[in-house]
């Protein structure tokens, strides 16, 4: 990282509204609904550059624009329009930013078009496969749902907990089968309505099968479960919160959008021995970095720290720069990890 990259970040940060609209108004008349969504657009990509800027990794810009990328060409938009606002922000950066900010935010920018200029011949996404048993289970789970029939849903998933264990059921169906929710949403084929039903549905899922499953004997150990301030997105946290009780921790579940400076007093009053960080968005790290640095200040190196989330797969290694003690690539990970952390298992 060097010196100047901390002050771009900021002045992206603090600006971003004001480069997005100078942006927009590139690609779209300036009085139009079309000038108004580029406009939130923009500003949303300013904010990612200025995380990826401030942690001088431009893979974690690029990986958004990538999504982005998928998510026009899901919805039949054109991508061609993708490349004019960013060529228009690139123009905009030229001119607005100082000498002192340096080079680097052009520079993220210019990697970024670039892959949006190749060719994008990445597989598609598998999704569900009808001819595994557990995605035709996630499969009738979600065809239940979406046709109102949630009890008999409900009903589906708990006799599947008659021969298939708990945690299979969690990681190889009702997560896998968030992640179709998600796809068909990109797809523009899902309502907001239907989303939220498939989702509290599944938090209903999680509650019964976790109420009803065998727990392994207690370990002895806690561990405080967080969304960092920003991220908004429960249930994973939920069924990492499951996933270690059910492991013989006792777990709890501070839930989402925890502000960093609160993290301290949990940790001292509940006697935490792992605290665990989920960040889904690039725009999220520096909350997980304050978030290491307040308890990092106040209760020392002996609480150890795990963090996950989607704003961490694109830049391997990140989460040690952050000042963290681990990362779970994976839900399943989790409490593997953790447990290697606090030292269980060992001799």
């Amino acid at each position: 990282m060097t010196a100047d990259t901390p002050f771009a970040a900021t002045l992206l940060e603090h600006s971003a509204s004001a480069y997005a609209a100078e942006a927009a108004a590139i690609v779209a008349e300036p009085s139009g609904e079309a000038f108004q969504a580029w406009q939130q657009h923009l500003t949303q990509r300013v904010f990612e550059l200025a995380a990826a800027v401030a942690h001088a990794e431009p893979a974690l810009f690029v990986a958004r624009v990538r999504w982005s990328r998928k998510a026009f060409q899901a919805r039949g938009r054109d991508t061609g329009l993708l490349v004019q606002s960013l060529e228009a922000l690139g123009e905009v950066l030229d001119r607005q930013l100082p000498p002192a900010a340096g080079h680097m935010p052009q520079d993220t920018v210019a990697a970024a078009l670039e892959v949006l200029r190749t060719p994008d011949e990445g597989p598609a996404d598998a999704g569900l496969d009808p001819a595994r048993e557990e995605d035709r289970l996630a499969l009738t789970f979600l065809n239940l749902v979406l046709e109102g029939h949630v009890a008999e849903a409900l009903s589906r998933i708990t006799q599947a907990a008659t021969t298939l264990p708990v945690e299979r059921l969690y990681l190889e169906v009702l997560i896998p089968a968030q992640r179709e929710i998600g796809s068909l949403w990109q797809l523009g084929d899902l309502s907001i309505p239907e989303e939220h039903l498939v989702t509290t549905t599944t938090e209903r899922a999680m509650a019964i099968l976790a109420h009803r499953a065998p727990r392994a004997p207690a370990n002895g150990r806690t561990v405080l479960i967080a969304g960092v301030a920003g991220n908004a997105h429960a249930l994973a946290l939920r069924a990492a919160a499951d996933l270690f009780e059910l492991a013989g921790w006792r777990a709890l579940l501070l839930g989402t959008d925890v502000p960093a400076e609160e993290l301290p007093a949990a940790i001292a009053f509940f006697g935490a021995d792992l605290l665990v960080l989920s960040a889904v968005l690039s725009t999220q790290l520096r909350q997980v970095e304050d978030s290491i640095a307040a308890v990092r200040r106040q209760c020392g190196p002996e609480v150890r720290i795990l963090v996950g989330g989607g704003a961490f797969d694109e830049v391997p290694g990140l989460w040690r720069r952050l000042g963290a003690d681990g990362y779970a690539a994976t839900l399943g990970d989790a409490t593997r990890v953790g447990g290697e952390l606090v030292g269980l298992g060992l001799p």
